[in-house]
């Protein structure tokens, strides 16, 4: 996929175990997919940023309580 028909994301989850699983789920569960995916370890927290075709709704997603 190229680049300009992308969107990237970036979200801040506490870095304990199962919180990038919450987040593929919920991406599962919306039909999404992910087209890149980078993890960065910020000590008590984790950076996930990734990135999905353009205007696919994540936004909405995102907002949902479950990764919070």
């Amino acid at each position: 996929m190229r680049p300009e028909n992308t969107s990237r994301y970036s979200i801040v989850v506490k870095n304990r175990p199962g919180e990038l699983a919450k987040l593929t789920k919920l991406l599962s569960d919306a039909g999404m997919n992910v087209s890149g995916l980078r993890i960065t370890n910020l000590g008590d927290k984790s950076s996930i940023q990734f990135a999905t075709p353009r205007d696919c709704g994540l936004k909405q997603v995102l907002r949902k309580p479950a990764l919070r």
